[in-house]
Formats: structure tokens, C-alpha cells, sequence
């Protein structure tokens, strides 16, 4: 006999024997004891968690000669004819190669006929979220009202894809990922079955690794059984099997990344590439690992293995969640990057090492208030602080003058402004307040334009009366108040150059002076 495979091999017969789905095998079993079998089933979930196995097992429990409380006998000509694949009344199609309109025509011509071994023509569609909209469209009238003989069982991994019509016309199951424990207590009972010797260790590591899907882990076992040797499955194999690090590793790696020793990452980095561990898999354990350590600092750490759990909320208390975060981020990009990286462990080593450098502060060129990118720190534009009120009549009284001299000299602040400011603070009156300068306009647009540039007006008040600490401004709202009669204007080349152009009064003459009498 051909070798089988062991997750073939271990495949559920029975409802009671498919792991981590009790709340789908109570509904099904319910169903077929009450016989109230539905039209249309679609069976949602993760790779490897049941969903073939549970439509293989309904499929025989509705048509099995001698049911047991809903499960299927496995034993009349039925069930036997079904599980050696020789019903003609059982058909499964793979939907990701038959996708196509034409093969669910030839599937809704072939359900007008009636089984012909069986109670029920049961059509399992697997990968059904691969067929495309045209088929999914063909599919919809007959499976809403397909024949009374006829059972409709849909499997997806991608449930998202598949169009609301066809979701209204189902019983939808989800199916979970399994529990570590439970992937565990299964791989020991087949062991145990074997008379096959195993540490615990290696199980959970299994299990770790199969990432909920129990057909995974009966992948690896089965790689696992087949290192050989006289001390039966160990840990050891198993990692040298899957290229994986030891979790004593993982734990010595985030402790020296949280203490920033780049010596140490370096040598439990170089050690396990020396053992010859694959790099991919080192950060993707290590990914792992601090998303572990994090959510068992946030939980009772109640979903991880016995032995795991202590250490990891040990571990939790000494790296800070923030770093946690911070790592994962690191390298999660890294990974990604590595698709395209000429040396992966380079790539995997200098990330390491970066996490280790303190961080230096990076200037962001145009920032308001910002010193130069080679600028020292005391060359810094510090912000201008506000005004405190006065403690003392002298102080006092140098606040009131301020204040005066600003209210009488408003157009040589206004010159200082910038154009936009400049033509708002031009249309508005001045005049000193109670401890801070009172600035007057006739609506509330200027005002709300003025707020946003309290900054630059203080800075020209400061620059105009040589202060240190300008005074603060208040806006008032008033439609009557005196504005400024003389804005002086800055000197420049061109207003010099205005000044020697003749006036408009004088245009003949000048014309006369340029071309002469003649011609003017």
C-alpha cells in the first residue's frame, strides 16, 4: 500500500471527532437528529480547522442507511461507497479550476435528476469564493430553490469575496482556530497510539508553529517522525527541522534589545546563523515572541502553554510595552524589506544594531520657530514668552508707556508686518488696554485672521520699541474707532526711483524735455 499521509490518515470520520469546533458540531448534529437538514451550508474558517472534514461527514450522516444520533455509521454501502470516493450522488468540484459560467450550467443541469444510490445529491464546493461573478450569478436561482433532494455545501477561507446573495442563502458556520492545548492533546494521542516516544517540548513547539491549524501540525509532525532516531520526537529535531530558534534564544534577544547591549545581540544573533537557523524564520519567531510577551503582560496569559506563561509575564515586567510595539514595527519592516535585499542576515543584524543606538533628534526643514539643520543648540530662535503681569509701580509704569507708545506709533509697527498682516492691521485702531494692547476692528473675520498671527504682530512691536517681552494683545470688536492717518513706507530702490519721476500735473513738460518741442 501507498504511504499516507498523516493528516489524511488522522482525518475525522465522526462529528466527535473533529477538534475545536463544538458550537458547529452541535448545530449539524442537532439538524440531522431533528431532520431538519438545510439546502445550503457554507463553512467559513482558516486553513487546516475542520471545514472539508465536517461536509465529508454531513454528506455521509444524510444519506447513512443506520445514523447514530446524527453521526454516520461508516460501516453500510453508503458510507463505504462515499468514503472510498465511488458515489455518484456526492460530488466535489474544485471551485478555484472550475470557476467558470459553463460549469455551474452543467452543475444546475445535473441536479433536475435524482440521486441514484443515495437520499440526497450532495455538491461540496470547494474554494467557492474563487468563482467569478458570472458563475456566482448563474448560482443564485438554484441555490435558493434548489430540488428537494439536493444539498448544497460551500467551503472558503476568504469570506469577504463572497457576493451577500449567496451569503443570505446559507447556513454560515465559521470555523475557529484551534487551541494550542487542544492541537497538542491530539498530537499525543496519536503518538500514544503508535507507542511512539515524544517530549512535551517538542509538541508545544509544534503546535506553536501551526498557528491554530490543526492539518499544519499533523504536516510537521509528520516531517518530525520522519528525522528518525532512537530517542523518538524531540525538541531539538523539531527546531532543527523547521529552522526555528530556540525560545531560550528569543528570551536572551528581547532582553539584551530592551537594555540596548548591541555586543550581546550580536552573539545570540551570530550563534543561531552559525547553527544554521533561517533568517526568515528568526524574525518572524522574534515578531512572534514580543507580540507574546506584550499580550501577556495585558492578560492573564491564560492561552499560552504552562511552562510559557510565567515567563513571559516575567518578561513583560522588565521590557516596557511602548518597546514591545516599537520592536514589532522594526522588524515587521525589515521582513518586508528582505523580499528585495541583496544579504537578508545583513539586513536582520543592522536593524538589530539601529534598535540599540540612542536616537538622535532630525530637524525638519521649514518648521516655524526651528534653528538651522547645523545649527548649535544656543543659536536657537526661542519663541517669544508672554507677558507677565506687572508686579511693581515701576514696573507698572514702564507697561503703561509701552503700551502708549505703541497705541501713538501703530504705523511703524504696520510697516514692519508683512503684506498680508500689514493690510488687516492698516484698517484697525489701536489703543492701550488693561495690561495689554487693544487691538480694534470692524468685524470678526479680521479678528479671527489677527489671532492666528499674534506671533508676528509682537515680534514687529519688539523689534519697533527694542523689547524683550512685548505686551500681550486683546482683540475688541468696535465698528467706530480711529485709524492710523500716515503708514511710513519703507525705503527702497524703487521708492527712490519714484521719487525722481515727474508728477502727473507735469507730463507735457516732461514730454517736451524727452523728445523735444517738435515732435511733442
Amino acid at each position: 500500500m501507498p504511504y499516507t499521509a498523516l493528516y489524511r490518515k488522522r482525518r475525522p470520520r465522526t462529528f466527535g471527532e473533529i477538534v475545536g469546533q463544538p458550537h458547529v458540531v452541535r448545530a449539524l448534529v442537532n439538524q440531522l437528529v431533528t431532520e431538519q437538514v438545510s439546502h445550503a451550508y457554507l463553512f467559513c474558517g482558516t486553513r487546516g480547522t475542520g471545514k472539508t472534514s465536517a461536509a465529508k461527514i454531513l454528506t455521509r450522516a444524510v444519506n447513512c442507511q443506520n445514523p447514530r444520533e446524527g453521526e454516520p455509521c461508516n460501516e453500510c454501502d453508503m458510507c463505504r461507497n462515499i468514503l472510498l470516493e465511488r458515489c455518484l450522488d456526492v460530488t466535489e468540484i474544485d471551485a478555484a479550476s472550475n470557476n467558470g459560467v459553463e460549469n455551474i450550467r452543467e452543475l444546475r443541469e445535473e441536479v433536475k435528476y435524482l440521486p441514484a444510490q443515495g437520499k440526497y445529491k450532495v455538491y461540496i464546493v470547494d474554494e467557492v469564493h474563487m468563482l467569478s461573478s458570472s458563475a456566482f450569478n448563474a448560482l443564485l436561482k438554484t441555490l435558493e430553490e434548489p430540488p428537494p433532494h439536493v444539498i448544497f455545501i460551500l467551503a472558503t477561507t476568504d469570506s469577504q469575496k463572497i457576493p451577500a446573495t449567496i451569503l443570505s442563502r446559507c447556513q454560515r458556520y465559521d470555523f475557529r482556530r484551534i487551541s494550542a492545548a487542544d492541537i497538542v492533546k491530539t498530537m499525543a494521542g496519536y503518538l500514544g497510539e503508535e507507542n511512539l516516544s515524544f517530549e512535551n517540548e517538542a509538541l508545544d513547539y509544534i503546535a506553536y508553529h501551526s498557528d491554530g491549524a490543526m492539518r499544519d501540525a499533523l504536516s510537521l509532525l509528520d516531517q518530525c517522525l520522519h528525522m528518525g532516531g532512537a530517542d523518538g520526537l524531540t525538541a531539538e529535531k523539531a527546531r532543527e527541522l523547521l529552522g526555528a530558534v530556540d525560545r531560550a534564544k528569543l528570551f536572551e534577544l528581547a532582553d539584551a534589545l530592551s537594555v540596548a547591549d548591541g555586543s550581546l545581540v550580536m552573539s545570540i544573533i551570530t550563534k543561531a546563523m552559525d547553527d544554521g537557523r533561517d533568517t526568515t524564520q528568526f524574525i518572524s519567531d522574534l515578531v512572534r515572541h514580543f507580540r507574546d510577551v506584550l499580550v501577556a503582560g495585558l492578560t492573564s496569559a491564560a492561552d499560552f502553554p504552562a511552562d510559557m506563561a510565567p515567563l513571559l509575564m516575567a518578561q513583560s515586567e522588565r521590557v516596557p510595552g511602548g518597546k514591545l510595539i516599537k520592536f514589532i514595527n522594526a522588524f515587521s519592516e525589515v521582513q518586508r524589506e528582505m523580499r528585495f535585499a541583496p544579504h537578508a542576515r545583513t539586513a536582520f543584524e543592522v536593524c538589530a544594531l539601529r534598535l540599540c543606538m540612542p536616537e538622535e533628534p532630525i530637524q525638519v526643514r521649514g518648521e516655524e520657530n526651528a534653528p538651522a539643520m547645523n545649527a548649535k543648540p544656543a543659536e536657537a530662535k526661542k519663541p517669544i514668552p508672554a507677558a507677565k503681569p506687572a508686579t511693581s509701580p515701576t514696573v507698572e509704569a514702564k507697561a503703561g508707556n509701552i503700551l502708549g507708545e505703541v497705541a501713538a506709533n501703530w504705523g511703524k509697527v504696520c510697516a514692519k508686518l508683512p503684506a498680508p498682516v500689514r493690510s488687516l492691521c492698516v484698517a484697525c485702531g489701536v489703543e492701550p488696554g488693561d495690561g495689554n494692547l487693544k487691538i480694534l476692528c470692524d468685524n470678526e473675520t479680521t479678528i479671527a485672521l489677527l489671532k492666528q498671527r499674534q506671533t508676528v504682530i509682537r515680534e514687529a512691536i519688539a523689534d519697533c520699541f527694542n523689547v524683550i517681552t512685548p505686551p500681550n494683545l486683546a482683540f475688541e470688536l468696535r465698528e467706530a474707532y480711529n485709524r492710523i492717518t500716515e503708514l511710513p513706507a519703507p525705503q527702497t530702490e524703487e521708492k527712490t526711483k519714484e521719487a525722481t519721476e515727474p508728477a502727473l500735473d507735469d507730463w507735457a513738460s516732461f514730454g517736451q524735455a524727452v523728445v523735444g518741442d517738435d515732435e511733442w
